[in-house]
């Protein structure tokens, strides 16, 4: 898929693992889509890294339930932008993410910035 980035954030999210820190960084990218007011011709895409968090996304039957609250807020944040689609990081996963992990961004406060 091509697309075009509108926004970037990055910061610590609390998490005991990769999968529920990606769920997080899916309640922050709805959040700053939201917040940007912009409204896409076509659809909102988000990819993810991990199969775990993807399908967790996608089937509501196999979320955890101690995530239940922040699926209730993602849910909530999508019926506010319209049309969002899930996909899957090809296995050579996502660029970015692996060169802001690697540059070492360490924040304590959630960096966002939209154009």
């Amino acid at each position: 898929m091509e697309g075009v980035a509108r926004a970037i954030f990055s910061g610590a999210i609390f998490a005991n693992n990769a999968e529920e820190a990606e769920i997080g960084a899916v309640k922050i990218a709805l959040d700053v889509f939201i917040t940007m007011n912009w409204k896409p011709k076509e659809s909102l895409f988000i990819e993810f890294g991990t199969l775990v968090a993807f399908s967790w996304c996608v089937n509501k039957v196999i979320r955890p339930w101690l995530l239940h609250l922040v699926f209730v807020d993602i849910e909530r944040s999508m019926m506010k932008v319209g049309n969002v689609v899930f996909s899957l990081a090809d296995r050579n996963g996502n660029g970015m993410v692996f060169s802001l992990a690697m540059a070492g961004v360490n924040r304590m406060q959630i960096f966002k910035s939209w154009w």
